[in-house]
């Protein structure tokens, strides 16, 4: 959020203001001031900051133009990334109405498949009563290419470093993000491309939040050309250059992939997103499927892996596997 609010300020809109967990306690508190004063015209808070009684009390003193609703597939059980406090917003939003017709609501997501969309037009339609138009952009994104590359672990590494060489010249602009299924892991691959002289940095949700700023601010702004993640990273980062976007791991789910490896191309210029395969990873997710309190992630590691295995047994033949855009909107 603090990187939005940074695009924001960059293009001249002064204000606007954020809410969340990284604030200190006075810039939190000068956060709920400037809502309550009127200095602020646009918030950006999380659905958890809505239990917050400063937050509400602030929220209560301003009226309400619209509500936006980002990365709204997080509101439904049937999404990949649910989160039970995106079900709160239909009732806050009804209470803080109270009685009177709501100010408009707008749902944003890049990953909804149909019954996610449904549960969201059902969830506004049973507590606040309105419906939603929905307006489909499709999932289709041509300057983007997708691979498939089969590798073995004691490759994988030096995989990952010659698939940095093409996208990331050393005269050339842009970033790249390696996706990484563990924390320990991060560590392990960010350690090794910084000793292959890649300015290079883990992220994840073990650091603290000061270093997650740091460095997320140092990746956007370009001091960093490569940040090795975990899915912690990414949501809500406004960096339009990403060049390349490799998945070390196989991720948990095929809507998980879409989005993490959407974060590449966003200049509208060509970049790559490549998936590395082994049959280790697979393993592995089953694994963290089995310790997740999630019920429904050992059927949505199935599903991603039950298409991508017939995709790395042709790729095994080509080195290399183009995902076409048919497959890709099917499932966006």
């Amino acid at each position: 959020m603090a990187d939005q609010v940074a695009g924001l300020l960059n293009r001249g809109i002064g204000s606007v203001v954020t809410v969340n967990g990284m604030l200190s306690m006075p810039e939190r508190a000068d956060a709920l001031d400037r809502i309550r004063l009127g200095d602020a015209a646009i918030v950006l808070t999380s659905p958890e900051q809505l239990r917050n009684r400063g937050v509400v009390e602030s929220i209560k003193q301003r009226k309400i133009g619209s509500w936006v609703l980002d990365e709204a597939h997080c509101l439904s059980s049937w999404g990949h990334d649910f989160r039970p406090d995106y079900r709160y917003v239909g009732r806050f939003i009804r209470e803080r109405s109270a009685g009177e017709p709501p100010a408009p609501v707008i749902c944003l997501t890049a990953t909804a498949k149909p019954a996610v969309v449904e549960d969201i037009l059902r969830h506004f339609r049973d507590e606040v009563s309105i419906e939603l138009e929905v307006f489909n952009g499709g999932a289709q994104r041509d300057n983007l290419t997708f691979e498939v590359v089969p590798t073995s672990p004691a490759e994988k590494l030096a995989h990952i470093d010659d698939l940095l060489h093409h996208p990331l010249p050393a005269d050339s602009d842009g970033g790249a993000i390696v996706y990484c299924s563990a924390r320990r892991r991060c560590e392990e691959v960010a350690e090794y491309l910084v000793a292959k002289d890649w300015s290079a940095a883990y992220f994840h949700a073990g650091l603290q939040p000061e270093r997650k700023k740091q460095v997320q601010d140092d990746f956007i702004e370009g001091r960093l050309r490569v940040i090795v993640a975990t899915n912690a990273f990414g949501m809500g980062v406004d960096k339009p250059d990403v060049r390349l976007v490799v998945h070390a791991d196989i991720p948990g789910s095929l809507e998980n992939y879409l989005q993490e490896a959407g974060r590449a191309g966003r200049d509208a210029e060509a970049a790559s997103c490549v998936l590395l395969y082994t049959s280790d990873d697979v393993e592995r997710q089953f694994g963290l499927a089995a310790r997740s309190s999630v019920r429904a992630a050992p059927a949505r590691i199935r599903s991603f892996c039950g298409n991508t295995d017939p995709l790395c047994e042709h790729s095994r033949e080509n080195r290399s596997l183009p995902v076409r855009a048919h497959r890709v909107e099917q499932f966006g």
